[in-house]
């Protein structure tokens, strides 16, 4: 073996996919001999262009298409991780002015892949802390909007003339305009392939000069072509990919409302018309582009609507863990453990957090901030969190973190889920630098087990609305003497099962245990954990659990809702019976699935027809026909069922 050979080899052995490596290599020579001949000469350079090829065949595709970028990762490999925003603006006019026959949407998504290969090779190296690297995507995220927000500005003004605004003293002054980020970019925790959560958000009403090319038109009109303007910029997909995904539903009236409002309208809607989960988002809101001066008038206005002193502190627990409940609902669990969504997962942790600062936040503003590391840790100094769940919560989001970015610049892909192939798992735990598969998932449980007892315990105090009973999660519950989920000799769910039957006795319910029930327990918390704790939360659904149920006929659901959901109550009345109807039908459904006593296709028609009868009782009493036995002044509206729900196969 020749001496460039030998070093070649040496480079790659100990990369977590040398064969991902050495094939870059060969295609990247063959297309540029030249180029690969000086990148071997420049061992250090030559090392990490080889590991983000073997960590990232995303961007090996990006370096083969982009010879040229790896001179300009050589200039910036070693730079100190933090790049200011004016820098990377400085940067991307630059890169925008060498790629001028592009339009612009197309120079956005290539200078945003360029950054990413030097902010990925920061994070492989373990150079930089994971806050570090999410606040650097987070503000690459902020660069490419505020340059996005520039150009949109010159191309409405070159429209329609600049918008005025009228102030108090009826003078005339430019209005001006702010993208607030929510969700992760608000939080300066953006991943690799995060959507951008959005709102719009101008100074005040008035009109354009009328001194572009068209008529003048309100602000309002201006700024939501604005917004669509920055929306296409950022979000309008190519060959290789969008800059980003924009998502918009998080604005006031989601997907049905404008995509800019006033800041009087805005500062309304968070005051008198959001809901909860609306005001949770504004946990984390950020000025990510546009007039900073304009976000912080916007925070000071609706922030104690947010913190609210003299809250429910069990209130605000059960608010944030319906939130969390829907999103369970949405996500439906795979056989693969998702990151982000799965049981102890970067979701809970966001929420333990944002819960206990809307618990507290309203008479402690040091609570008040966005980053979930920062609030662990202050909510631990204040002693809403013991030192063994801050060390707990914040050594699992620093390993799922890193998890997460792994699995999504693979190929670029917005996943959350760990692969079910023992090749790529094994080839996953590399890429995390464990020893081998068996630490890797050692680690993993750990971690995610930490999450979800202080998961239990922090929500298992917000009373009976949350699945989770007090009895299920207090400090002071008994555990195994094992802290049996890792114990490899016990059936699946058996702790969990144990934990819910513990609870029911301890409820003292009314309810008896027989060994058919007990049984249907177990099975349920080694299938759906979710029902499992739903049954610990209501023991009144064990009659439910007839194991023979799919010996009787089908119910007739609508009759079940028309008998058992009085419509001339008060709304919150009519939800919490439908919800409570609901729940023990589907039970009854899961319950004689998890039995197999029915097969898919039966399970199938049942969950439908319970569906269809849930939703034309809620129509009829929103439409003011709740009996159907009373004439209709009105015919009932029609509702078109699309998906899976309109094919029969939920």
């Amino acid at each position: 073996m020749n001496q460039p050979e030998h070093r070649f080899e040496f480079l790659i052995r100990d990369l977590p996919s040398p064969g991902s490596a050495r094939r870059f290599f060969e295609q990247f020579a063959e297309r540029n001999p030249s180029q690969a001949a000086r990148l071997r000469r420049e061992e250090g350079l030559f090392s990490d262009v080889l590991t983000l090829a073997s960590y990232s065949p995303l961007l090996a595709a990006t370096l083969i298409q982009n010879p040229e970028y790896i001179a300009w990762l050589s200039a910036r490999r070693l730079e100190t991780p933090m790049q200011r925003k004016e820098d990377l603006l400085e940067s991307l006019a630059r890169f925008a002015l060498t790629h001028s026959s592009l339009e612009p949407h197309i120079v956005l998504a290539r200078f945003r892949r360029r950054e990413l290969l030097r902010i990925f090779l920061r994070d492989i190296r373990r150079l930089s802390t994971v806050a570090e690297i999410t606040e650097e995507i987070s503000g690459l995220a902020d660069t490419i909007l505020e340059y996005a927000v520039r150009l949109a500005r010159q191309e409405m003004d070159n429209r329609y003339g600049a918008p005025f605004q009228t102030d108090e003293k009826s003078r005339g002054k430019p209005a001006e305009v702010c993208v607030v980020s929510l969700g992760k970019l608000g939080s300066n925790e953006l991943n690799y392939s995060s959507d951008i959560d959005l709102l719009f958000i101008y100074s005040a009403d008035g009109m354009t000069t009328g001194t572009g090319s068209n008529e003048p038109v309100t602000n309002r009109e201006y700024f939501a072509k604005f917004a669509e303007a920055v929306i296409r910029l950022v979000g309008k997909q190519t060959g290789e990919g969008a800059a980003y995904r924009v998502d918009m539903r998080l604005r006031p009236h989601g997907r049905v409302g404008s995509l800019a409002l006033s800041l009087k309208e805005t500062v309304r809607y968070y005051r008198t018309e959001a809901q909860s989960w609306e005001q949770q988002v504004l946990i984390r809101p950020r000025a990510s582009a546009g007039d900073k001066g304009l976000f912080r008038s916007f925070l000071s206005q609706v922030e104690a609507a947010v913190f609210r002193k003299g809250r429910d502190k069990n209130q605000a627990l059960r608010e944030v863990y319906l939130s969390k409940e829907k999103i369970d609902r949405e996500h439906l669990a795979g056989s693969a453990f998702n990151v982000k969504l799965g049981r102890g997962g970067i979701r809970e942790i966001e929420f333990i957090a944002q819960a206990l600062q809307l618990a507290h936040g309203g008479e402690d503003k040091w609570l008040r901030v966005p980053h979930t590391l920062i609030s662990i840790s202050r909510l631990a100094d204040r002693g809403h969190l013991t030192e063994d769940e801050r060390s707990g919560l914040s050594n699992a989001y620093d390993l799922l973190r890193r998890l997460e970015h792994i699995l999504q610049m693979e190929h670029g892909l917005q996943t959350h889920s760990l692969p079910t192939d023992p090749d790529k798992l094994e080839l996953l735990a590399a890429k995390m630098q464990f020893a081998g598969r068996p630490e890797f998932d050692a680690a993993l449980t750990a971690n995610t087990r930490n999450v979800r007892e202080t998961f239990l315990r922090v929500f298992g105090q917000a009373g009976e609305s949350a699945i989770c009973p007090e009895g299920l999660s207090r400090p002071d519950h008994p555990r195994h003497p094992s802290d049996g989920r890792g114990d490899a000799d016990m059936p699946p769910g058996h702790y969990l099962a144990n934990q819910v039957l513990a609870s029911i006795e301890k409820q003292d319910a009314g309810v008896t245990l027989d060994e058919n029930s007990s049984e249907a327990i177990r099975r349920f918390a080694a299938i759906s954990p979710q029902f499992a704790e739903m049954i610990a939360a209501r023991p009144g659904l064990i009659e439910r659990l007839d194991i023979d149920a799919a010996d009787r006929p089908i119910r007739n659901y609508e009759t079940e809702f028309a008998d058992n959901v009085d419509s001339a109550a008060d709304q919150a009345t009519i939800l919490k019976q439908m919800r409570s109807l609901w729940s023990g039908l589907m039970l009854e459904i899961a319950a004689a699935d998890v039995f197999e006593r029915l097969t898919i296709a039966e399970v199938r028609d049942r969950q439908t027809l319970l569906a269809e009868a849930a939703i034309r009782t809620a129509v009829r009493i929103a439409a003011g026909n709740g009996s159907r036995s009373s004439p209709a002044a009105t015919p009932d509206p029609i509702v078109f069922a699309l998906g899976k729900l309109g094919s029969g196969t939920l």
